[in-house]
């Protein structure tokens, strides 16, 4: 529990200067139009594929704040919640600066299936066994959240998401750790039941 609070101090301060900066700088390299942005199509493509994958993940994240039976996964639910709605709020500002600056949206180059996003939260509604079901579909949703990040630490050069990028990287990579954990100790088999339908137990 110390290092997950350690690390949501960490990811505070991390937010804290992207919040301050999204948006901000300048270059010769800048691509775009009306203002001194320093930015391309990788880092357009990034904001485009990673707000509504952060949809996804914090709309999951609220149903398991209601329906985790495990409060350790309720708890990590929490920290989703926080730490990719405050990233929303600075993609949103960056994909507005980047839409004004007239920066051309480039491609991460990955498919819908690597960015994690083959499930739709409203599938976990009424899945039975929650918690197993939930890490099932979030499990992979952070493996594509940290496959974008990569794609855009390789090819963008906007430096407010290059941080987020690196946080992105470690807290959702220690979030999947955590997990596979708790699947572990709480999922029958490898990852629990899938939230298609799959009947299951009360986790």
């Amino acid at each position: 529990m110390r290092a997950s609070t350690a690390l949501r101090a960490s990811l505070l301060a991390a937010l804290a200067v992207i919040a301050v900066a999204a948006g901000c700088g300048g270059g010769d390299e800048d691509k775009g139009g009306s203002r001194d942005v320093r930015a391309n199509g990788t880092d357009t493509a990034f904001v485009s594929a990673m707000i509504p994958h952060h949809e996804a993940a914090v709309d999951a994240a609220d149903l398991a704040l209601s329906r985790a039976e495990h409060r350790r996964l309720e708890s990590l639910a929490e920290g989703i919640v926080q730490f990719q709605s405050a990233e929303l709020a600075t993609l949103r500002t960056v994909r507005d600066v980047l839409e004004e600056a007239g920066v051309e949206e480039g491609d991460l180059g990955l498919s819908k299936s690597e960015q994690g996003m083959d499930h739709d939260p409203a599938e976990l509604r009424e899945v039975a066994n929650f918690d197993c079901a939930f890490m099932e579909m979030m499990i992979p949703h952070h493996e594509g959240a940290i496959r974008m990040a990569r794609a855009e630490l390789k090819a963008g050069i906007h430096a407010e998401l290059r941080q987020m990028s690196e946080s992105i990287i470690d807290s959702q990579g220690f979030e999947i750790r955590q997990m596979k954990r708790f699947q572990s100790q709480w999922c029958e088999g490898s990852g629990g039941d899938h939230p298609s339908g799959a009947e299951g137990h009360g986790g």
